[in-house]
């Protein structure tokens, strides 16, 4: 096995299928970065992908908390740095950082994974001490909140949407991104033009599978937006998330 180094780095060049009407990366894009690079680090290692599925395991994303003080722009080569800092409990916490070609910091990012048995979906218990994996004790981006984002009490719908199989990704589940895709693209083309999410908190609750429909509910929250995704059928809250907005820049 490899040696993996402690601080994952990768460089990516923003294109033009990954940008909206004014240039501006993709928020749910962004994700799938921070998604990508977290997947590239552990690859290799006894938490990698193919490792897990041949003990029947399967990583779980718990949380994801992302502060973007701008997003990149159509043409920006940025680059991608990630680390597993700690584990507290059943949780495994990783951070991210993106800064631009000029060293600008672009976003800091952080989450919380656990380990579940793919057929039991029962957590797994991580040991710092018997794997060999390189954690950043005392490395944090940003602090971890493992508390949930609060619940909607008034919620009103905003779009619906059904699961096509371009949503399932390689565990036959949603791929956490698309539930924040189906956020954004819930929202008028005048609110997204105009604005920019400048910080994101993503809880995922439950899995959707394919061939069921969702429901996108928000609620506003003081200065905050809480956005709620359920199945249609019976009301099952699959993803929450609360959003800061701000003018576009």
């Amino acid at each position: 096995m490899d040696i993996v180094p402690g601080i994952w780095k990768e460089e990516r060049l923003i294109e033009s299928f990954d940008v909206d009407v004014l240039g501006r990366l993709h928020p749910q894009t962004l994700f799938a970065y921070l998604l990508n690079s977290a997947w590239n680090h552990a690859k290799g290692t006894n938490y990698g992908h193919d490792e897990l599925a041949a003990r029947n395991l399967m990583w779980v994303l718990i949380k994801v908390q992302m502060l973007i003080n701008r997003l990149p722009r159509w043409g920006e080569q940025i680059t991608i740095e990630t680390w597993g800092k700690r584990i507290v409990r059943l949780y495994a916490l990783r951070d991210f950082s993106i800064t631009s070609g000029t060293g600008e910091k672009l976003v800091s990012a952080t989450s919380s994974w656990m380990v579940l048995d793919k057929t039991r979906g029962r957590p797994q218990r991580l040991d710092r001490k018997s794997d060999s994996f390189p954690w950043q004790l005392g490395r944090d981006e940003i602090e971890t909140n493992l508390d949930k984002v609060e619940e909607l009490k008034d919620g009103i719908e905003l779009a619906r949407f059904s699961v096509l199989f371009s949503d399932i990704d390689v565990n036959r589940h949603v791929n956490s991104a698309r539930y924040l895709q189906w956020m954004m693209d819930s929202h008028s083309y005048k609110h997204l033009s105009s604005t920019e999410a400048g910080s994101i908190e993503l809880s995922f609750l439950s899995e959707a599978l394919q061939n069921v429909e969702v429901i996108v509910l928000s609620e506003e929250r003081g200065e905050q937006e809480l956005c709620s995704v359920r199945r249609t059928a019976d009301g099952k809250e699959l993803c929450r998330a609360r959003f800061e907005w701000h003018r576009s820049q």
